[in-house]
């Protein structure tokens, strides 16, 4: 028997190798198929992105399975065009752990490649944009090295276009202007339109800055013309949008308005929230500067760029928007409301980790002090006066600001002199009135009465001091519209409480929790059912809540509850209890039949977490998981 199988082994042994050739060639064949299909869509995720940055994110992390199985290089071009997309969306920090991602895979490789340079450029405008100007120097010029070492001028157009417009953002304007105009001669000799584009648009923001208003203006329209022709409709609107902006300086604020309507009229699904909030917040400004004033539909614009806002990352916008939500306020009298949101400003300028918001602390100054002295508090505003010119002083000098900054920065300080001058001659008038009453005393009776008097009014004002400082710390620790801890508040209990855990080696569980389609409540039913949608839900976490428990209102419609001593078992537990009793809850007597939550756990137990930011954002991408999986669930990082 086992003969026979020998020998017919033997007199088929070609057949055989032939039929295991084919399958071996069948398999190389394939693997080949499944790369040059992979680097095919990588081509199309990349034209997609020129339209719809939001499109080309989804087809790319459809295909993130199949990325290990493939050549290091397709891996790096891979997270090159994924990080140019997150770069589109304004979501900089995900741009920027992508590009470090394709940066250490071509490590690996053994030439220069231009993903490597295309990739320093995205981390490097990733960091620029979240305000770490001096990083994004360093990743830009090391990118531009690897361009010229490959003589590829295309690549070192970008870097000097990157270079130059870091140093505008540092005021030096003579240097930025002969860096981009090497960039743009590289530019014109090789005739690349979104080169062009991203060159003349740079331009426009350096003159900008320096004052020449209508050779920005021309810059900006060249841009919009190149990207035009380009096909890159996302970054001709942002030009459009420098149009617009640069009428606004110039307080051409009707002719502003016109351009931001067509941008308004350009919104699309794929637009970023970081643009639409900026259209929406520049047509809130436009209103209330133009001629005729149009308070109300400015407010209207400030209060829906706020809805897109929270969604942006960078702090510079978020606080240049609560700024303009002030001068909207008090330019509709409505001053306590806006010396209340001030204070809110205060507190995103106390979260500065450079010193990009130096024209924002002026801004907040000089509203303050006006405020203050519109209230009646005239010793307060002079106080506040003083701190301006102090302030103005100190960013001249650390600027080291040019002629014109300096007109600028004189004009807005005769002003606050002249203010000020005002404000003591009240003053003033105030004593004066108060030492005419005492020289008038006739007698000693009289006088014993007005000192009494005045000690009485001591006292009442000392105990408005007490009274007030109470208040301040209330208002910087409490929210306004729920009564619940707010977000400043939180973050600070939040890492007391980590730090206490990590200590003690005790278990520390946090919830990120979402009102599922709750713009959908504001649209239909106006902001004052959602505003109490927001305060009934505040009130039914914090009873769910122990006493050792922190539960806050985030911004918007998202909460956090802070649970120590609370391991992940429990935790999961109660936040179920919570979506439950949210679940149930009669809401007819708001108009609602029904209101629900997501909600995102994450626990710290045995060290898993470094800090409570990393926690927090564990608990965050739990919420969004969450909410992907159908809303009105709890997920957990367990």
């Amino acid at each position: 028997m086992f003969r026979n199988i020998v020998k017919f082994t033997f007199q088929n042994c070609a057949q055989i190798l032939f039929v295991l050739l084919l399958i071996s060639c069948k398999s190389n064949a394939l693997q080949s198929l499944t790369n040059n299909d992979f680097n095919a869509f990588l081509v199309r995720a990349e034209q997609l992105n020129n339209s719809d940055p939001k499109a080309a994110l989804i087809l790319l992390n459809s295909h993130k399975d199949s990325l290990n199985t493939q050549p290091i290089s397709s891996q790096v071009n891979y997270y090159r065009i994924q990080s140019a997309a997150y770069s589109d969306q304004a979501l900089y920090s995900l741009s920027e752990a992508s590009a470090e991602k394709g940066l250490m895979l071509a490590k690996q490789m053994s030439n220069p490649s231009v993903f490597i340079a295309e990739l320093a450029y995205t981390k490097g405008f990733s960091l620029e944009s979240q305000g770490d100007f001096e990083s994004a120097l360093q990743i830009y010029q090391n990118g531009l090295d690897v361009a010229r070492s490959m003589n590829n001028q295309q690549l070192t157009a970008r870097g000097l276009t990157n270079i130059g417009a870091i140093l505008y953002l540092q005021k030096n304007y003579k240097q930025s202007l002969i860096t981009l105009n090497q960039a743009l001669t590289l530019a014109n000799n090789i005739a690349d339109e979104a080169l062009l584009g991203d060159i003349n648009s740079e331009l426009g923001i350096l003159y900008g800055y320096i004052g020449e208003e209508k050779q920005a203006n021309n810059y900006f329209q060249q841009s919009y013309q190149h990207f035009k022709k380009a096909g890159k409709h996302n970054y001709a609107l942002n030009s459009l949008h420098n149009v617009a902006n640069n009428h606004a300086n110039e307080k051409r604020y009707e002719e502003a308005l016109e351009v931001y309507r067509i941008l308004e009229s350009e919104i699309l699904p794929n637009t970023s929230n970081h643009f639409i909030a900026s259209i929406y917040r520049n047509i809130a400004w436009a209103l209330v500067n133009q001629k005729t004033p149009d308070t109300e539909n400015a407010y209207r614009y400030i209060i829906l760029a706020g809805e897109y806002v929270k969604e942006v990352e960078q702090h510079a916008v978020k606080l240049q928007y609560m700024v303009n939500k002030v001068f909207v306020l008090e330019k509709m009298e409505r001053y306590q409301e806006a010396l209340d949101n001030l204070d809110q400003a205060q507190a995103l300028l106390a979260l500065k980790d450079s010193n990009i918001y130096d024209t924002s602390e002026l801004n907040i100054l000089f509203l303050r002090a006006k405020l203050q002295s519109v209230l009646g508090d005239y010793s307060q505003a002079i106080e506040t006066q003083s701190t301006f010119f102090k302030k103005s002083i100190a960013y001249k000098k650390v600027r080291e600001t040019n002629e014109v900054d300096e007109l600028i920065l004189q004009y807005e300080s005769e002003t606050a002199q002249r203010q000020n001058d005002i404000l003591e001659k009240k003053q003033r008038l105030q004593d004066l009135q108060l030492q005419q009453m005492t020289s008038n005393a006739d007698s000693r009776e009289i006088l014993v009465i007005i000192l009494a008097v005045c000690t009485l009014l001591l006292a009442w004002f000392l105990l408005r001091v007490i009274t007030g400082q109470k208040n301040l710390v209330r208002v910087t620790r409490i929210d306004s519209l729920t009564g619940v801890v707010n977000r400043r508040r939180l973050l600070e209990l939040g890492e007391d409480l980590f730090k206490q855990s990590k200590q003690e080696q005790q278990p520390f569980s946090v919830y990120m929790i979402d009102i599922d389609f709750f713009k959908q409540i504001n649209d239909k039913f106006g902001h004052s059912v959602g505003d109490k949608a927001l305060q009934e839900v505040a009130i039914l976490g914090q009873n769910l809540m122990r006493d050792s428990d922190v539960f806050g209102r985030f911004g918007g419609e998202e909460f956090i509850a802070l649970l120590p001593d609370t391991d992940h078992k429990q935790a999961f537990e109660v936040a179920q209890r919570l979506r439950q009793h949210i679940e149930e809850t009669n809401w007819q007597a708001l108009q609602l039949s029904q209101l629900t939550i997501s909600v995102g756990v994450a626990t710290f137990e045995s060290d898993n977490y470094n800090d409570f930011s990393i926690l927090l954002k564990a608990a965050d991408e739990e919420l969004l998981k969450a909410k992907q999986s159908g809303r009105n669930k709890v997920s957990s990082d367990v």
